[in-house]
Protein backbone atom coordinates (compact mmCIF):
# COMPACT_ATOMS: atom_id res chain seq x y z
CA UNK A 1 0.00 0.00 0.00
CA UNK A 2 1.22 3.37 -0.53
CA UNK A 3 0.84 4.86 2.76
CA UNK A 4 -1.78 7.45 1.78
CA UNK A 5 -5.34 8.56 2.34
CA UNK A 6 -8.24 8.35 -0.33
CA UNK A 7 -9.57 11.76 -0.37
CA UNK A 8 -13.34 13.02 -0.55
CA UNK A 9 -14.63 13.24 -3.97
CA UNK A 10 -15.34 16.48 -5.38
CA UNK A 11 -19.26 17.22 -6.33
CA UNK A 12 -17.91 17.92 -10.24
CA UNK A 13 -16.06 14.80 -9.96
CA UNK A 14 -19.39 12.62 -8.48
CA UNK A 15 -21.27 13.90 -11.18
CA UNK A 16 -18.66 13.11 -13.93
CA UNK A 17 -18.63 9.81 -12.32
CA UNK A 18 -22.79 9.35 -12.68
CA UNK A 19 -22.19 10.77 -16.37
CA UNK A 20 -19.66 7.73 -17.42
CA UNK A 21 -22.21 5.06 -15.95
CA UNK A 22 -25.08 6.66 -17.43
CA UNK A 23 -23.25 6.91 -21.44
CA UNK A 24 -21.87 3.58 -20.57
CA UNK A 25 -25.48 2.27 -20.02
CA UNK A 26 -26.95 4.20 -22.91
CA UNK A 27 -24.67 1.67 -24.74
CA UNK A 28 -21.28 3.56 -25.99
CA UNK A 29 -18.22 1.70 -25.73
CA UNK A 30 -15.55 4.78 -25.37
CA UNK A 31 -15.95 7.68 -22.94
CA UNK A 32 -13.83 10.09 -22.78
CA UNK A 33 -13.45 12.52 -19.60
CA UNK A 34 -12.44 15.91 -20.31
CA UNK A 35 -10.93 17.31 -17.43
CA UNK A 36 -7.65 20.49 -17.37
CA UNK A 37 -4.64 18.86 -15.29
CA UNK A 38 -4.54 18.45 -11.90
CA UNK A 39 -8.20 18.05 -10.96
CA UNK A 40 -9.03 14.50 -10.75
CA UNK A 41 -8.89 12.52 -13.75
CA UNK A 42 -7.78 9.68 -12.48
CA UNK A 43 -9.71 9.92 -9.50
CA UNK A 44 -13.30 9.94 -11.71
CA UNK A 45 -11.94 6.99 -13.45
CA UNK A 46 -12.13 5.18 -10.42
CA UNK A 47 -15.27 5.97 -8.74
CA UNK A 48 -16.78 5.24 -12.44
CA UNK A 49 -15.23 1.64 -12.41
CA UNK A 50 -16.23 1.01 -8.56
CA UNK A 51 -19.49 2.41 -9.40
CA UNK A 52 -19.94 -0.23 -12.72
CA UNK A 53 -18.91 -3.12 -10.56
CA UNK A 54 -21.53 -2.51 -7.85
CA UNK A 55 -24.21 -1.87 -10.54
CA UNK A 56 -22.79 -5.44 -12.11
CA UNK A 57 -21.19 -3.71 -15.69
CA UNK A 58 -18.29 -5.08 -15.02
CA UNK A 59 -18.59 -8.81 -13.83
CA UNK A 60 -16.53 -11.56 -10.97
CA UNK A 61 -14.57 -12.42 -13.93
CA UNK A 62 -13.99 -9.24 -15.71
CA UNK A 63 -10.59 -7.45 -15.54
CA UNK A 64 -9.71 -4.01 -15.82
CA UNK A 65 -6.41 -2.87 -17.58
CA UNK A 66 -5.02 0.46 -17.05
CA UNK A 67 -2.60 1.48 -20.01
CA UNK A 68 -0.20 4.39 -19.72
CA UNK A 69 3.30 5.18 -22.24
CA UNK A 70 5.17 5.53 -19.38
CA UNK A 71 6.91 2.76 -16.80
CA UNK A 72 6.65 5.82 -14.34
CA UNK A 73 2.72 6.76 -14.62
CA UNK A 74 2.51 2.95 -14.33
CA UNK A 75 3.17 2.63 -11.30
CA UNK A 76 2.10 6.12 -10.29
CA UNK A 77 -1.83 4.76 -11.42
CA UNK A 78 -1.35 1.47 -9.21
CA UNK A 79 -0.45 3.20 -6.13
CA UNK A 80 -3.43 5.53 -6.91
CA UNK A 81 -5.67 2.91 -7.72
CA UNK A 82 -4.68 1.06 -4.10
CA UNK A 83 -4.91 4.72 -2.52
CA UNK A 84 -8.40 5.06 -3.72
CA UNK A 85 -9.92 1.89 -2.62
CA UNK A 86 -9.76 -0.61 -5.57
CA UNK A 87 -8.10 -3.36 -3.83
CA UNK A 88 -11.36 -3.62 -2.29
CA UNK A 89 -12.84 -5.25 -5.18
CA UNK A 90 -9.87 -7.44 -6.46
CA UNK A 91 -5.84 -8.01 -6.38
CA UNK A 92 -4.33 -5.25 -8.21
CA UNK A 93 -1.40 -6.46 -10.33
CA UNK A 94 1.79 -4.27 -11.52
CA UNK A 95 3.23 -6.26 -14.83
CA UNK A 96 6.46 -6.52 -13.97
CA UNK A 97 9.46 -5.61 -16.18
CA UNK A 98 11.33 -8.35 -16.50
CA UNK A 99 12.52 -9.67 -12.91
CA UNK A 100 9.69 -11.92 -12.23
CA UNK A 101 9.64 -15.61 -13.79
CA UNK A 102 6.82 -15.86 -16.40
CA UNK A 103 4.82 -18.72 -14.61
CA UNK A 104 4.26 -16.60 -11.39
CA UNK A 105 3.69 -13.56 -13.87
CA UNK A 106 1.04 -15.87 -15.67
CA UNK A 107 -0.64 -16.57 -12.61
CA UNK A 108 -0.63 -13.42 -10.63
CA UNK A 109 -2.55 -11.91 -14.17
CA UNK A 110 -4.83 -14.58 -14.04
CA UNK A 111 -6.24 -13.73 -10.31
CA UNK A 112 -5.75 -10.18 -10.81
CA UNK A 113 -9.05 -8.19 -11.03
CA UNK A 114 -6.44 -4.76 -12.53
CA UNK A 115 -3.67 -4.73 -14.40
CA UNK A 116 -1.53 -2.05 -15.08
CA UNK A 117 1.33 -2.27 -17.84
CA UNK A 118 2.90 0.05 -20.79
CA UNK A 119 1.92 -1.06 -24.29
CA UNK A 120 4.91 -2.31 -24.90
CA UNK A 121 5.39 -4.37 -22.02
CA UNK A 122 1.86 -5.66 -22.43
CA UNK A 123 2.90 -6.61 -25.80
CA UNK A 124 6.28 -8.86 -24.58
CA UNK A 125 4.69 -10.35 -22.14
CA UNK A 126 2.00 -12.12 -24.53
CA UNK A 127 4.22 -12.67 -27.40
CA UNK A 128 6.88 -14.85 -26.28
CA UNK A 129 9.61 -17.31 -28.69
CA UNK A 130 8.07 -20.23 -26.58
CA UNK A 131 4.55 -21.10 -24.72
CA UNK A 132 7.04 -21.28 -21.41
CA UNK A 133 8.03 -17.56 -21.71
CA UNK A 134 4.42 -16.19 -22.15
CA UNK A 135 3.84 -13.74 -19.17
CA UNK A 136 0.16 -13.22 -19.97
CA UNK A 137 -2.22 -15.92 -21.24
CA UNK A 138 -4.52 -15.10 -24.45
CA UNK A 139 -6.92 -16.02 -22.03
CA UNK A 140 -6.44 -13.77 -19.01
CA UNK A 141 -6.60 -10.85 -21.98
CA UNK A 142 -10.11 -12.26 -22.96
CA UNK A 143 -11.54 -11.41 -19.40
CA UNK A 144 -10.91 -7.82 -19.97
CA UNK A 145 -14.26 -5.57 -19.87
CA UNK A 146 -12.50 -2.48 -19.30
CA UNK A 147 -9.45 -0.10 -20.89
CA UNK A 148 -8.96 2.42 -19.49
CA UNK A 149 -5.96 4.57 -21.11
CA UNK A 150 -4.16 8.17 -20.01
CA UNK A 151 -4.10 10.75 -21.67
CA UNK A 152 -5.86 8.66 -24.75
CA UNK A 153 -5.63 11.45 -27.31
CA UNK A 154 -1.66 12.01 -27.27
CA UNK A 155 -1.19 8.64 -26.50
CA UNK A 156 -3.39 7.09 -29.76
CA UNK A 157 -2.27 9.86 -32.34
CA UNK A 158 0.93 9.83 -33.61
CA UNK A 159 2.11 13.12 -35.68
CA UNK A 160 4.06 12.51 -38.95
CA UNK A 161 5.58 15.09 -42.00
CA UNK A 162 6.57 18.36 -41.25
CA UNK A 163 4.52 20.79 -38.98
CA UNK A 164 2.72 24.24 -40.71
CA UNK A 165 4.57 27.47 -39.24
CA UNK A 166 1.63 29.74 -37.30
CA UNK A 167 0.37 31.45 -40.47
CA UNK A 168 -0.23 28.13 -42.57
CA UNK A 169 -1.77 26.66 -39.32
CA UNK A 170 -4.32 29.66 -39.43
CA UNK A 171 -4.77 29.33 -43.20
CA UNK A 172 -5.44 25.39 -42.53
CA UNK A 173 -8.27 26.08 -40.33
CA UNK A 174 -9.82 29.07 -42.03
CA UNK A 175 -9.93 26.73 -45.58
CA UNK A 176 -10.77 23.52 -43.62
CA UNK A 177 -13.74 24.68 -41.99
CA UNK A 178 -14.49 27.74 -43.69
CA UNK A 179 -14.66 30.07 -40.56
CA UNK A 180 -12.84 32.88 -39.79
CA UNK A 181 -9.82 32.12 -37.23
CA UNK A 182 -10.69 35.26 -35.22
CA UNK A 183 -14.37 34.39 -34.94
CA UNK A 184 -13.20 30.69 -33.48
CA UNK A 185 -10.99 31.88 -30.73
CA UNK A 186 -13.46 34.55 -29.98
CA UNK A 187 -16.13 32.03 -29.75
CA UNK A 188 -14.44 28.86 -28.20
CA UNK A 189 -13.09 31.94 -25.63
CA UNK A 190 -16.53 32.08 -24.22
CA UNK A 191 -17.92 28.27 -25.08
CA UNK A 192 -15.10 27.24 -22.74
CA UNK A 193 -14.42 30.05 -20.24
CA UNK A 194 -11.02 30.57 -20.96
CA UNK A 195 -8.30 33.70 -22.27
CA UNK A 196 -8.25 34.16 -26.13
CA UNK A 197 -4.59 34.08 -26.02
CA UNK A 198 -4.72 30.35 -24.19
CA UNK A 199 -7.28 29.21 -26.96
CA UNK A 200 -5.16 30.59 -29.61
CA UNK A 201 -2.21 28.65 -28.46
CA UNK A 202 -3.81 25.53 -28.04
CA UNK A 203 -5.41 25.86 -31.57
CA UNK A 204 -1.98 26.32 -33.43
CA UNK A 205 -0.26 23.50 -31.26
CA UNK A 206 -2.88 21.09 -31.82
CA UNK A 207 -3.68 21.80 -36.10
CA UNK A 208 0.26 22.70 -36.71
CA UNK A 209 0.85 18.70 -37.37
CA UNK A 210 -0.27 18.01 -41.01
CA UNK A 211 -1.06 14.56 -40.65
CA UNK A 212 -2.09 12.26 -38.08
CA UNK A 213 -1.78 8.04 -37.63
CA UNK A 214 -2.41 5.12 -35.09
CA UNK A 215 0.47 5.28 -32.58
CA UNK A 216 2.19 2.09 -33.96
CA UNK A 217 3.33 1.18 -30.51
CA UNK A 218 0.02 1.14 -29.76
CA UNK A 219 -1.64 -0.58 -32.65
CA UNK A 220 -0.79 -3.98 -31.93
CA UNK A 221 -2.25 -3.86 -28.29
CA UNK A 222 -5.31 -2.79 -29.56
CA UNK A 223 -5.38 -5.30 -32.03
CA UNK A 224 -4.79 -7.80 -29.29
CA UNK A 225 -7.57 -6.79 -27.29
CA UNK A 226 -10.13 -6.57 -29.78
CA UNK A 227 -10.68 -2.78 -29.49
CA UNK A 228 -10.46 -1.89 -33.32
CA UNK A 229 -13.17 -0.94 -35.45
CA UNK A 230 -16.28 -1.91 -33.17
CA UNK A 231 -15.03 -4.12 -30.48
CA UNK A 232 -17.20 -5.18 -27.58
CA UNK A 233 -14.91 -3.88 -25.09
CA UNK A 234 -15.60 -0.55 -23.32
CA UNK A 235 -12.41 2.50 -23.29
CA UNK A 236 -12.18 4.92 -20.86
CA UNK A 237 -10.13 7.31 -22.13
CA UNK A 238 -8.40 10.40 -20.12
CA UNK A 239 -7.31 13.86 -21.61
CA UNK A 240 -6.55 17.59 -20.71
CA UNK A 241 -6.99 18.86 -24.01
CA UNK A 242 -9.20 21.62 -24.99
CA UNK A 243 -9.57 20.53 -28.64
CA UNK A 244 -7.65 18.30 -31.27
CA UNK A 245 -10.21 17.68 -33.65
CA UNK A 246 -7.59 15.54 -36.34
CA UNK A 247 -7.28 13.56 -33.16
CA UNK A 248 -10.46 13.27 -31.99
CA UNK A 249 -11.38 11.98 -36.03
CA UNK A 250 -8.98 9.51 -35.69
CA UNK A 251 -9.93 8.17 -32.38
CA UNK A 252 -13.54 7.88 -33.39
CA UNK A 253 -12.54 6.22 -36.38
CA UNK A 254 -10.27 3.36 -34.76
CA UNK A 255 -13.06 2.47 -32.15
CA UNK A 256 -15.65 2.16 -34.74
CA UNK A 257 -17.57 5.24 -35.51
CA UNK A 258 -19.50 8.77 -33.71
CA UNK A 259 -22.21 6.41 -32.41
CA UNK A 260 -19.91 4.58 -29.93
CA UNK A 261 -18.28 7.73 -28.73
CA UNK A 262 -19.40 9.73 -26.12
CA UNK A 263 -17.96 12.91 -23.87
CA UNK A 264 -18.01 13.93 -20.29
CA UNK A 265 -17.09 17.35 -19.14
CA UNK A 266 -17.46 17.24 -15.12
CA UNK A 267 -19.38 20.21 -14.10
CA UNK A 268 -20.24 21.17 -10.16
CA UNK A 269 -20.40 24.02 -7.85
CA UNK A 270 -17.08 23.46 -6.51
CA UNK A 271 -15.56 22.93 -10.10
CA UNK A 272 -14.32 26.24 -10.25
CA UNK A 273 -12.66 26.49 -6.39
CA UNK A 274 -10.30 23.48 -7.86
CA UNK A 275 -8.89 25.16 -11.20
CA UNK A 276 -5.41 26.42 -11.38
CA UNK A 277 -4.42 29.12 -9.70
CA UNK A 278 -0.31 29.99 -9.27
CA UNK A 279 2.27 32.80 -8.08
CA UNK A 280 4.89 33.12 -10.06
CA UNK A 281 8.21 34.44 -8.60
CA UNK A 282 11.38 35.03 -10.15
CA UNK A 283 14.99 34.88 -9.02
CA UNK A 284 17.53 36.62 -10.57
CA UNK A 285 21.19 35.71 -10.21
CA UNK A 286 23.98 38.08 -10.82
CA UNK A 287 26.73 36.81 -12.51
CA UNK A 288 29.07 39.02 -15.05
CA UNK A 289 30.84 35.91 -16.42
CA UNK A 290 27.45 33.74 -17.42
CA UNK A 291 26.23 37.22 -18.83
CA UNK A 292 29.72 37.85 -20.68
CA UNK A 293 29.75 34.65 -22.58
CA UNK A 294 25.91 34.43 -23.05
CA UNK A 295 26.18 37.26 -25.09
CA UNK A 296 29.18 36.23 -27.02
CA UNK A 297 27.17 33.20 -27.73
CA UNK A 298 24.11 35.58 -28.81
CA UNK A 299 26.90 37.48 -31.38
CA UNK A 300 27.84 34.59 -33.13
CA UNK A 301 24.76 33.25 -33.57
CA UNK A 302 23.76 36.48 -35.23
CA UNK A 303 26.79 35.70 -37.35
CA UNK A 304 25.34 32.59 -38.97
CA UNK A 305 21.74 33.88 -39.68
CA UNK A 306 22.78 35.64 -42.87
CA UNK A 307 24.38 32.42 -44.95
CA UNK A 308 21.71 30.73 -43.44
CA UNK A 309 18.44 33.12 -44.31
CA UNK A 310 20.53 32.57 -47.61
CA UNK A 311 19.90 29.08 -47.90
CA UNK A 312 16.40 29.03 -46.92
CA UNK A 313 15.54 31.60 -49.99
CA UNK A 314 17.47 29.15 -51.90
CA UNK A 315 15.18 26.43 -50.76
CA UNK A 316 11.46 28.09 -50.36
CA UNK A 317 12.17 32.05 -51.88
CA UNK A 318 11.56 33.58 -48.62
CA UNK A 319 13.83 36.24 -47.82
CA UNK A 320 13.98 34.76 -43.94
CA UNK A 321 13.42 31.58 -41.89
CA UNK A 322 10.25 32.27 -39.44
CA UNK A 323 12.29 32.24 -35.89
CA UNK A 324 10.34 28.88 -34.87
CA UNK A 325 11.49 27.13 -38.25
CA UNK A 326 14.87 28.36 -37.21
CA UNK A 327 16.14 24.70 -35.67
CA UNK A 328 14.32 22.44 -38.38
CA UNK A 329 15.44 24.52 -41.07
CA UNK A 330 19.47 24.13 -39.78
CA UNK A 331 18.34 19.85 -39.29
CA UNK A 332 17.15 20.18 -42.82
CA UNK A 333 20.59 21.18 -44.11
CA UNK A 334 22.84 19.08 -42.00
CA UNK A 335 20.96 16.37 -42.52
CA UNK A 336 18.37 15.74 -45.98
CA UNK A 337 20.79 15.74 -48.95
CA UNK A 338 17.39 17.04 -51.42
CA UNK A 339 17.45 20.19 -49.01
CA UNK A 340 21.82 20.30 -50.03
CA UNK A 341 21.35 19.64 -53.99
CA UNK A 342 18.64 22.58 -53.91
CA UNK A 343 20.46 24.63 -52.03
CA UNK A 344 24.38 23.48 -54.20
CA UNK A 345 21.77 24.30 -57.65
CA UNK A 346 20.94 27.48 -56.84
CA UNK A 347 23.91 29.13 -54.72
CA UNK A 348 26.60 26.56 -55.64
CA UNK A 349 28.40 24.24 -53.72
CA UNK A 350 31.20 26.70 -52.08
CA UNK A 351 27.84 28.47 -50.37
CA UNK A 352 26.27 24.95 -49.22
CA UNK A 353 29.37 24.11 -47.38
CA UNK A 354 29.64 27.44 -45.96
CA UNK A 355 25.77 27.38 -45.00
CA UNK A 356 26.54 23.81 -43.64
CA UNK A 357 29.53 25.19 -41.50
CA UNK A 358 26.93 27.39 -39.90
CA UNK A 359 23.70 25.57 -39.36
CA UNK A 360 26.56 23.32 -37.78
CA UNK A 361 27.26 26.51 -35.44
CA UNK A 362 23.99 27.88 -34.84
CA UNK A 363 23.28 23.88 -33.49
CA UNK A 364 26.30 24.13 -31.53
CA UNK A 365 26.15 27.03 -29.97
CA UNK A 366 22.58 26.59 -28.95
CA UNK A 367 23.81 23.91 -26.86
CA UNK A 368 26.36 25.47 -25.68
CA UNK A 369 24.44 28.43 -24.20
CA UNK A 370 21.84 25.99 -22.54
CA UNK A 371 24.79 23.98 -20.69
CA UNK A 372 26.37 27.70 -19.65
CA UNK A 373 22.98 28.15 -17.99
CA UNK A 374 21.56 25.15 -17.20
CA UNK A 375 23.69 22.53 -17.01
CA UNK A 376 27.20 22.55 -14.20
CA UNK A 377 30.50 24.02 -15.45
CA UNK A 378 32.38 20.87 -15.59
CA UNK A 379 29.63 19.74 -18.22
CA UNK A 380 30.11 23.02 -20.38
CA UNK A 381 33.59 22.70 -20.02
CA UNK A 382 33.48 19.68 -21.56
CA UNK A 383 31.06 20.19 -24.13
CA UNK A 384 33.28 23.57 -25.30
CA UNK A 385 36.71 21.57 -25.83
CA UNK A 386 34.46 18.99 -27.88
CA UNK A 387 33.31 21.77 -30.32
CA UNK A 388 35.31 21.20 -33.82
CA UNK A 389 33.62 23.42 -36.45
CA UNK A 390 35.48 26.00 -39.06
CA UNK A 391 33.14 28.84 -37.95
CA UNK A 392 33.94 28.60 -34.68
CA UNK A 393 37.66 27.23 -34.93
CA UNK A 394 38.87 30.93 -36.66
CA UNK A 395 36.29 33.24 -34.59
CA UNK A 396 38.38 35.21 -32.44
CA UNK A 397 35.30 35.74 -30.03
CA UNK A 398 35.10 31.95 -29.59
CA UNK A 399 38.19 32.35 -28.57
CA UNK A 400 37.52 34.76 -26.39
CA UNK A 401 34.90 32.67 -24.72
CA UNK A 402 37.82 29.76 -24.70
CA UNK A 403 39.98 31.91 -22.66
CA UNK A 404 36.97 33.13 -20.60
CA UNK A 405 36.53 29.36 -19.37
CA UNK A 406 40.06 28.46 -19.35
CA UNK A 407 40.08 30.86 -16.07
CA UNK A 408 36.95 29.65 -14.46
CA UNK A 409 38.44 26.01 -15.07
CA UNK A 410 40.86 26.29 -12.57
CA UNK A 411 38.12 26.70 -9.97
CA UNK A 412 37.33 22.94 -10.49
CA UNK A 413 38.28 20.40 -8.38
CA UNK A 414 37.76 16.82 -8.02
CA UNK A 415 37.76 16.59 -4.53
CA UNK A 416 34.95 18.93 -4.16
CA UNK A 417 31.48 20.22 -5.63
CA UNK A 418 31.59 23.49 -7.22
CA UNK A 419 28.91 25.35 -6.63
CA UNK A 420 27.75 28.03 -9.03
CA UNK A 421 26.11 31.30 -8.59
CA UNK A 422 22.95 29.97 -9.86
CA UNK A 423 23.41 27.33 -7.29
CA UNK A 424 24.47 29.29 -4.73
CA UNK A 425 21.22 31.21 -4.55
CA UNK A 426 19.25 28.16 -5.00
CA UNK A 427 20.90 26.42 -1.90
CA UNK A 428 19.82 29.99 -0.10
CA UNK A 429 16.24 29.71 -1.09
CA UNK A 430 15.97 25.62 -0.24
CA UNK A 431 17.41 26.29 3.11
CA UNK A 432 14.56 28.67 4.02
CA UNK A 433 12.05 26.69 2.45
CA UNK A 434 13.23 23.82 4.69
CA UNK A 435 13.55 25.84 7.87
CA UNK A 436 9.51 26.38 6.92
CA UNK A 437 9.10 23.23 6.69
CA UNK A 438 7.99 23.57 2.87
CA UNK A 439 8.52 20.50 0.63
CA UNK A 440 10.05 21.25 -3.05
CA UNK A 441 9.98 20.11 -6.15
CA UNK A 442 13.04 21.67 -8.79
CA UNK A 443 12.57 21.04 -11.88
CA UNK A 444 16.12 20.69 -14.40
CA UNK A 445 16.44 20.40 -18.01
CA UNK A 446 19.75 18.25 -17.57
CA UNK A 447 19.59 14.27 -16.32
CA UNK A 448 22.45 15.15 -14.95
CA UNK A 449 21.89 17.98 -12.88
CA UNK A 450 19.35 16.35 -11.03
CA UNK A 451 21.77 14.22 -9.79
CA UNK A 452 24.36 16.87 -8.94
CA UNK A 453 21.88 19.58 -7.15
CA UNK A 454 20.79 16.34 -4.96
CA UNK A 455 24.60 15.84 -3.97
CA UNK A 456 25.29 19.64 -3.16
CA UNK A 457 22.04 19.51 -0.74
CA UNK A 458 23.00 15.80 0.54
CA UNK A 459 26.60 17.59 1.22
CA UNK A 460 25.00 20.02 3.01
CA UNK A 461 22.92 17.23 5.24
CA UNK A 462 19.59 17.81 3.55
CA UNK A 463 16.96 14.85 3.08
CA UNK A 464 17.02 14.99 -0.89
CA UNK A 465 16.09 12.58 -3.58
CA UNK A 466 16.44 12.60 -7.48
CA UNK A 467 14.49 11.64 -10.34
CA UNK A 468 15.46 11.41 -14.31
CA UNK A 469 14.17 9.29 -17.13
CA UNK A 470 17.19 7.16 -17.68
CA UNK A 471 16.56 5.12 -14.68
CA UNK A 472 14.45 1.88 -14.10
CA UNK A 473 10.78 2.29 -13.68
CA UNK A 474 10.77 0.97 -10.54
CA UNK A 475 13.91 3.21 -9.15
CA UNK A 476 11.74 6.41 -10.25
CA UNK A 477 8.93 5.30 -8.56
CA UNK A 478 11.01 4.36 -5.30
CA UNK A 479 12.57 7.98 -5.34
CA UNK A 480 9.08 10.03 -6.15
CA UNK A 481 7.12 7.22 -3.61
CA UNK A 482 10.50 9.24 -1.08
CA UNK A 483 9.29 12.54 -1.51
CA UNK A 484 5.72 11.85 -1.42
CA UNK A 485 5.83 10.02 2.01
CA UNK A 486 8.06 12.80 3.38
CA UNK A 487 11.44 10.21 3.60
CA UNK A 488 12.68 13.24 1.42
CA UNK A 489 11.77 17.48 1.31
CA UNK A 490 13.37 17.84 -1.81
CA UNK A 491 13.07 15.90 -5.30
CA UNK A 492 15.20 17.14 -8.43
CA UNK A 493 13.27 15.99 -11.26
CA UNK A 494 14.18 16.64 -14.98
CA UNK A 495 11.38 18.32 -16.55
CA UNK A 496 10.64 15.98 -19.27
CA UNK A 497 9.62 13.08 -17.02
CA UNK A 498 7.66 14.67 -14.71
CA UNK A 499 5.37 17.46 -16.72
CA UNK A 500 3.16 14.70 -17.94
CA UNK A 501 0.80 12.71 -15.89
CA UNK A 502 3.25 12.60 -12.33
CA UNK A 503 1.23 14.22 -9.50
CA UNK A 504 3.14 15.72 -6.75
CA UNK A 505 0.19 17.64 -4.43
CA UNK A 506 2.88 17.06 -1.44
CA UNK A 507 5.03 19.54 -3.10
CA UNK A 508 4.30 23.17 -1.36
CA UNK A 509 6.36 24.50 -3.97
CA UNK A 510 8.01 24.08 -7.25
CA UNK A 511 11.54 25.72 -8.30
CA UNK A 512 13.21 25.61 -11.79
CA UNK A 513 16.20 25.64 -12.19
CA UNK A 514 15.99 27.55 -15.71
CA UNK A 515 13.50 28.39 -18.31
CA UNK A 516 11.44 25.60 -19.73
CA UNK A 517 11.44 24.78 -23.28
CA UNK A 518 7.86 25.74 -24.57
CA UNK A 519 4.64 27.24 -22.60
CA UNK A 520 2.66 23.85 -23.13
CA UNK A 521 5.63 22.19 -21.37
CA UNK A 522 5.51 25.00 -18.69
CA UNK A 523 1.96 24.81 -17.86
CA UNK A 524 2.29 20.64 -18.01
CA UNK A 525 4.71 20.74 -15.20
CA UNK A 526 3.16 23.41 -13.35
CA UNK A 527 0.39 21.48 -13.32
CA UNK A 528 1.95 18.81 -11.21
CA UNK A 529 1.95 20.60 -7.69
CA UNK A 530 -1.78 21.10 -7.70
CA UNK A 531 -2.13 24.59 -7.08
CA UNK A 532 -5.90 25.88 -6.43
CA UNK A 533 -7.86 28.88 -5.89
CA UNK A 534 -8.59 27.32 -2.54
CA UNK A 535 -4.40 26.16 -2.39
CA UNK A 536 -2.56 28.47 -4.04
CA UNK A 537 1.18 27.69 -4.11
CA UNK A 538 4.01 29.21 -5.53
CA UNK A 539 6.72 28.54 -8.45
CA UNK A 540 10.02 30.02 -8.54
CA UNK A 541 12.22 30.12 -11.60
CA UNK A 542 16.03 30.98 -11.34
CA UNK A 543 17.22 32.84 -14.43
CA UNK A 544 20.76 34.29 -14.77
CA UNK A 545 20.70 38.44 -14.95
CA UNK A 546 20.89 39.93 -18.40
CA UNK A 547 21.10 36.41 -20.33
CA UNK A 548 18.69 34.89 -22.81
CA UNK A 549 17.42 32.59 -19.89
CA UNK A 550 16.34 35.96 -18.27
CA UNK A 551 14.40 37.23 -21.67
CA UNK A 552 12.60 33.87 -21.83
CA UNK A 553 11.46 33.48 -18.53
CA UNK A 554 10.06 37.09 -18.91
CA UNK A 555 8.49 35.96 -22.13
CA UNK A 556 7.44 32.65 -20.56
CA UNK A 557 5.52 34.08 -17.32
CA UNK A 558 3.80 37.01 -19.39
CA UNK A 559 2.91 34.88 -21.99
CA UNK A 560 1.78 32.35 -18.83
CA UNK A 561 -0.61 35.37 -17.11
CA UNK A 562 -2.58 36.08 -20.34
CA UNK A 563 -2.85 32.44 -20.80
CA UNK A 564 -4.65 31.28 -17.59
CA UNK A 565 -6.05 35.00 -16.66
CA UNK A 566 -4.31 37.44 -14.59
CA UNK A 567 -6.74 36.44 -11.30
CA UNK A 568 -5.59 32.97 -12.05
CA UNK A 569 -1.97 33.82 -11.55
CA UNK A 570 0.07 36.93 -10.43
CA UNK A 571 3.92 37.70 -11.38
CA UNK A 572 6.70 38.80 -8.78
CA UNK A 573 10.40 39.19 -9.26
CA UNK A 574 12.76 38.69 -6.14
CA UNK A 575 16.11 40.59 -6.31
CA UNK A 576 19.66 39.47 -5.39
Amino acid sequence: MSGLERPEPRIYQINARDKVVQVVDEGKKVILVLLPTGMGKTFIITLSIESLIENGTIKKDDKVLFLVNDRKLKHQLYDMSQTLGLGEYGDLFLLPEGRLAPRITREHARIAKFIFATPILLLNSIIARSPSQIKVDRSTLDQVKIVVIDEILDVLAQSYGKKRTKEETIEYIERAWDVNFEEVTESLSRKYNLQKVRVVQRLIFEFSAKHYRLNKRFEPVLNLLGLLNGGEKLVLGMTASLTQREKLDLLIKTFGGPEKVAYVYPTGEDFEDYTPNYILKKIVVFDDWVSDLDNKFKELKGGTLRSINQAYQAVTGRVKVPSDRIMLFITDIIGKKEIQEKIKQKKGEQFLNQAMTHASAYLLLTVARQYLLENTLRAFTKFIARVKNAYLANSPTFGYIKEKISERKEELSEEKLYISKKEERLLFWLKRFSDEEKKVLVLCRFVAVTRYLHLIMKDQGYQTSFVHGKMSGDLQHTQIMKFKKGESRILFASERLIEKGTDLPEADVAVYYGTTVSLERYEQSLGRIRSTKINTKTAYTLSYHQTVEEENAFKRDALFLELIGKKHAKLLSIPE
